[in-house]
């Protein structure tokens, strides 16, 4: 395996299994769809320019996940299960409290494109050139549409709060 490689997956392999969690809402799957990524991170090293392999990455993590949920046959309803205390990444301790757990569950009920937004965007904390990359949309789209999560996501926290 090479220094490169290693590299890279020591590097992105925490964003992309967040990534896959949040959109896939099983931890097992999530490991089985950041691991394809990998594979074809290995498969296509010497094709990606090395200062896009994390968007790459993300991309390719992102659409095989989408993939994975179009294969299901049954939806999948929210799934508190996937926000156990395992979590890696910004919100790793967030699930201790009453208003991470109340993030979580908000973020998994966001539809797609909004929910890759939130956490590529915000999770993340990639660049909004380098979300609209991955998913491949214009930087006014990807503006538009994460203001309209984040609206989405006041709204249900206003719900909650008295």
């Amino acid at each position: 395996m090479s220094r490169r490689y290693r590299q890279w997956v020591r590097q992105y392999q925490d964003q992309a299994w967040t990534v896959a969690r949040y959109i896939l809402k099983d931890a097992q799957e999530a490991e089985d769809a950041t691991q394809e990524a990998f594979v074809k991170l290995w498969h296509n090293q010497d094709n990606i320019d090395p200062e896009r392999v994390g968007p790459w990455l993300m991309k390719v993590t992102r659409n095989g996940c989408l993939d994975r949920l179009r294969r299901r046959k049954d939806n999948v309803e929210f799934d508190e299960s996937y926000m156990s205390a395992d979590d890696s990444g910004p919100l790793q301790g967030a699930s201790n409290s009453e208003t991470g757990l109340w993030l979580k569950r908000a973020i998994g009920r966001l539809k797609e494109p909004y929910r890759s937004l939130v956490v590529l965007r915000d999770i993340n904390q990639h660049s909004y050139e380098e979300v609209a990359g991955m998913l491949e949309l214009s930087l006014a789209q990807v503006k538009t549409y994460l203001h309209r999560a984040r609206k989405q996501l006041r709204e249900q926290l206003a719900e909650v709060r008295p």
